[in-house]
């Protein structure tokens, strides 16, 4: 509970917030700071109509006094009322203008920071994603996204009009009574105050029910993505009271979190009595003592009720800032996480013209919980262009390891991994990345069409090179089948088709990339023994003339590569071809080999 305690309590830096906003906002000063000056008329116009008021009660009493006749006053009534209607004229003019650029101001700071969140998230290393669920992020990113909008509404229609209205207000009535306006500032403040005060407790309410939306939220998430899993176990109530649970903690969060709602209101509807008691007995006194006149009452009361109103919505728009810093925070706080794996300064783009890959006295332990345990120790192996390399070995050996310091997606910890002799730590991550091609053990597929998964390999490839990689993963009669041929949707992570489908898709986007050094990751392990057989024969087409590095748990798949590495616990502990292996008596390699041949069961 520890941890959770914490996540709850953690402070929510709005200085930070707001930095990160500015920088985004900035980009459009002109309709910001437009936007306010818009506001700022259309409060001057809102007042306007208490100065209309006071006039035509001042011109009444001189009317009932007989100062002034009714012909008189009639004229000064429809001067009054033309007035009135130029000022409201001018009100919803400013109104639509506000509007217009409100919202071209949001939708584009919200389109801006979903593009840089998306390209900052993507772009973090691959530790960070293996350490954050799906759900999770995308809940901080949708949600911290539409906040952005609330944040921006709280300062544009409840900040900046009543900061406007209560200088206005405040400056008028000081203009006509001083004790009148310092107990209208006095009731203010204090209204403001109590306000901010039982904000800022909900703040740790708040941040627990954000917690637990985001714990439902990858549940759902994990359940949906593994219905499978639920339906062939029968667990369907198991789940359902699983997510029941974490619903309950949710509705009890918020359940504390609204209370302080309560509170708020009755507290401020109290300061306001009094306020708004003092300021009767106050301006009036002054009434009696000749100081002020009935219209000059009447527009005090006029301000003072238009401001209260104001006061809530400042309230309001505060509570919607606070909240909205809160949902803003996990979203903002990505961008203080870094790349760990990070370009050098004038990092080159690489150039594999052979294929050679070399590791040369590799160090490396996972970092995190597993910072003190190296996984591959002293590990140096030459791969020579145009040969078929398998690494095997015992689960945990670092097969999967190698792969993954060679796609540098964790740097070293000693030694380097060099691709044609340039060292792979000095050359960019993406002209790396897209100088090999991979074939891996799950092909993991978008859920869109078929054309689009083959062709995401290399989205510049013309129609006939997209279908001679169809027709080499031996796709295009299965394509012939389907009613929407090529434009079949393959479902998310490619559900809708078989294994040796999505391998077969697989494939043909590794013949699309058309890369010298080729990695196959298990990519047959998981399909049938026939299926298997017909996989293999397209991937044996596809490794010619390419640097092929396999990971393999079945060793009957890699007994034609070149040289077989055999691993334990992160060293090379045997090297040769098949033929030398499983006859070296005492051997790894052999006694996997004969595990598997069932020769000793």
């Amino acid at each position: 509970m520890a941890v959770h305690e914490n996540y709850y309590k953690k402070e929510v830096d709005m200085k930070y917030n707001f930095k990160i906003l500015w920088k985004f906002l900035g980009r459009y000063k002109g309709l910001f700071f437009g936007t306010i000056l818009v506001s700022f008329l259309i409060e001057s116009a809102a007042f306007f109509d208490n100065f209309v008021f006071k006039y035509l009660v001042d011109k009444s009493t001189l009317f009932v006094e007989g100062v002034i006749t009714a012909e008189t006053f009639g004229s000064l009534l429809l001067l009054a009322v033309l007035v009135y209607l130029g000022v409201r004229f001018f009100a919803s003019v400013m109104w639509w203008i506000e509007m217009r650029l409100i919202n071209s101001l949001e939708v584009k700071t919200m389109s801006d920071l979903e593009k840089k969140s998306f390209s900052h998230i993507l772009n973090l290393s691959y530790r960070f994603h293996l350490n954050k669920k799906t759900g999770s992020i995308i809940s901080q990113f949708t949600r911290g996204v539409s906040k952005v909008e609330s944040v921006m509404d709280a300062i544009i229609f409840h900040f900046v009009p009543v900061l406007f209205r209560f200088i206005i207000s405040a400056g008028v009535i000081f203009y006509f009574d001083f004790s009148t306006a310092i107990a209208l500032l006095v009731m203010t403040i204090t209204f403001v105050t109590a306000g901010i005060l039982f904000t800022h407790k909900q703040k740790i309410p708040q941040n627990e029910a954000n917690y637990r939306e985001d714990i439902l939220k990858q549940n759902l998430a994990d359940v949906f993505a593994n219905i499978e899993t639920v339906k062939y176990f029968g667990k369907e109530k198991r789940t359902i009271g699983y997510f029941g649970g974490l619903s309950h903690r949710l509705r009890d969060a918020r359940y504390d979190f609204w209370n302080y709602f309560t509170w708020a209101s009755a507290v401020q509807t109290m300061i306001l009595g009094l306020g708004v008691s003092a300021i009767f007995y106050l301006s009036f006194g002054s009434f009696l003592d000749g100081q002020m006149t009935l219209g000059s009452i009447t527009l005090i009361y006029a301000a003072v009720w238009k401001l209260i109103p104001m006061l809530f919505s400042f309230m309001h728009g505060y509570r919607s800032l606070i909240r909205s810093n809160v949902d803003v925070t996990a979203l903002f706080s990505m961008f203080k996480e870094e790349n760990e794996v990070k370009d050098i300064p004038d990092a080159k783009k690489i150039k594999v013209t052979k294929g050679e890959v070399e590791f040369d006295k590799v160090d490396f332990a996972y970092p995190g919980r597993f910072k003190d345990v190296s996984v591959l120790k002293n590990f140096d192996l030459k791969i020579k262009p145009k040969t078929k390399i398998a690494l095997v070995g015992p689960s945990g050996s670092g097969k999967t390891t190698i792969i993954k310091v060679l796609y540098r997606l964790f740097d070293l910890n000693k030694g380097r991994v060099l691709i044609d002799g340039q060292d792979i730590a000095e050359i960019t991550q993406e002209s790396l990345r897209n100088s090999m091609s991979i074939v891996p053990q799950e092909p993991i597929l978008f859920d869109n069409t078929i054309w689009f998964n083959i062709s995401y390999a290399n989205p510049k490839a013309s129609i006939p090179e997209v279908w001679r990689a169809i027709k080499f993963a031996q796709l295009d009669k299965f394509i012939k089948r389907l009613p929407r041929g090529e434009k079949t949707i393959v479902g998310e992570r490619g559900v809708k088709l078989s294994g040796g489908e999505k391998q077969r898709v697989s494939i043909a986007r590794a013949i699309l990339a058309d890369k010298k050094i080729l990695v196959l990751d298990e990519a047959t392990s998981a399909l049938d023994s026939e299926t298997e057989l017909e996989i293999q024969k397209d991937l044996e087409k596809l490794m010619k003339g390419r640097t092929t590095i396999m990971i393999a748990h079945r060793l009957s798949t890699i007994m034609k590569a070149n040289k077989i590495v055999v691993l334990n616990e992160g060293r090379i502990v045997e090297i040769g071809t098949h033929q030398e292996l499983a006859n070296k008596r005492g051997g790894l390699y052999r006694r996997l080999w004969d595990l598997q041949k069932g020769g000793m069961l």
